[in-house]
């Protein structure tokens, strides 16, 4: 037999040979992909986009001094950080279980298990695969929800509920922080005005018996002084254990603010201990009884009333954050009926099909033509195999 090169005249002629062949093929699976393509039920879908909005402030209602660069930085959440916070959460089993009782949706799955939990957790891994698409821009913090259906009205109403569903939560969540902290700040704002009531109540009494005189300059700078370093202490106490409330022992703010606590400590034991006290101050120890009795009671005085002016602003303010109630999600991008529907995408369905028909077509055409011009060799194998 004549050895021919196969080049691309060669695959025309077995094309051209194998045209019905090809034809046949190329033309059911061309039917078949139109046929499929109009019986395959319609997804549309409805999409909105949102960011979330809220307190840009740290969720501590303080403000801690030195913690500047990462640390400061960590104290607000950044958007792509609220953005996660409300991704997972819309992916939460909770939410998932919500959203199906209220559309039915086990029935729109057609799920008829005996065992109703089976067909919630169907239900749920049909909803995350099929129906639920949502994602976020790490840049902006912007959200991105989808929800498909056969119906339009359905993927609309579904989204719409998850939106306010989501704004519902973080109100909650705003509400519940806000209430931890305020009910903290409320603690220490009681402590210290009892405290105050309790030193002016001595200080008169002590004023009363033993008529002590007006302190002098020195007096008042070591009052000044101290009191300043001991109200700095318990502020940084104060930090320290809100830090505590809100975030995690490594936390790089807990960190900082166990640092600025040690600091000032160390400041308030040398002081009290006369190791870095200049020269201008009095020591407290050489000072008659009744004057250094005197002193401290105005030291604890000024310590408590710097601290009740620190507190109190915070106070009130982590009141009104419990008390607000401000939407907090901004829609960038309100959800609507679909006008097309996201699938099946007909024309894309019956080319692709035809395409890959085509090709095994010609690939079909090849191996007969190789079959026709070694038929012999195909003989003889049998030949073989029945000896």
């Amino acid at each position: 037999m004549e050895h021919k090169n196969f080049d691309i005249f060669e695959l025309l002629r077995i094309m051209a040979e194998n045209r019905k062949l090809i034809i046949s093929i190329v033309v059911v699976v061309a039917i078949a992909a139109v046929i499929f393509s109009l019986l395959t039920p319609q997804i549309y879908s409805s999409k909105a986009s949102f960011f979330s909005v809220g307190d840009q402030a740290s969720a501590l209602p303080i403000d801690i001094p030195g913690l500047s660069g990462v640390a400061s930085s960590l104290l607000g959440s950044t958007g792509s950080n609220k953005a996660e916070n409300l991704i997972t959460v819309l992916r939460s089993r909770t939410f998932a279980e919500d959203l199906i009782r209220e559309f039915k949706l086990i029935d729109y799955f057609k799920l008829t298990h005996a065992d109703s939990l089976r067909n919630l957790d169907d239900a749920i891994e049909k909803l995350r695969a099929k129906m639920l698409s949502a994602g976020y821009d790490d840049a902006s913090g912007l959200i991105s929800i989808k929800m498909s259906s056969k119906d339009k009205q359905l993927s609309l109403d579904m989204v719409n509920y998850l939106i306010l569903k989501l704004d519902r939560y973080n109100r909650e969540q705003r509400v519940t922080q806000g209430k931890l902290n305020r009910q903290f700040l409320q603690g220490r704002v009681q402590e210290v005005e009892a405290s105050l009531d309790s030193l002016i109540a001595l200080g008169q009494k002590m004023g009363e018996s033993s008529k002590v005189v007006h302190l002098d300059a020195q007096g008042k700078a070591i009052i000044s002084a101290y009191t300043d370093l001991i109200a700095e202490g318990m502020k940084a106490e104060i930090e320290l254990e809100m830090a505590k409330a809100n975030y995690g022992e490594s936390s790089p703010v807990m960190q900082a603010a166990i640092l600025r606590r040690n600091s000032i400590q160390r400041q308030i034991r040398d002081l009290e201990e006369n190791k870095n006290t200049p020269e201008y101050l009095l020591d407290m120890g050489k000072l008659p009884q009744v004057s250094a009795d005197h002193l401290r009671l105005e030291m604890n005085m000024e310590i408590n009333r710097t601290l009740y002016e620190y507190l109190y602003p915070q106070y009130e303010a982590a009141r009104l954050s419990e008390l607000k109630d401000m939407p907090t999600i901004e829609i960038l991008d309100s959800p609507r009926l679909a006008g097309r529907r996201d699938y099946p995408k007909r024309a894309i369905i019956c080319i692709i099909s035809t395409l890959i028909a085509f090709v095994f077509a010609v690939a079909l055409a090849l191996l007969v033509d190789v079959y026709k011009r070694n038929k012999h060799r195909v003989n003889e194998i049998r030949s073989s195999l029945k000896k």
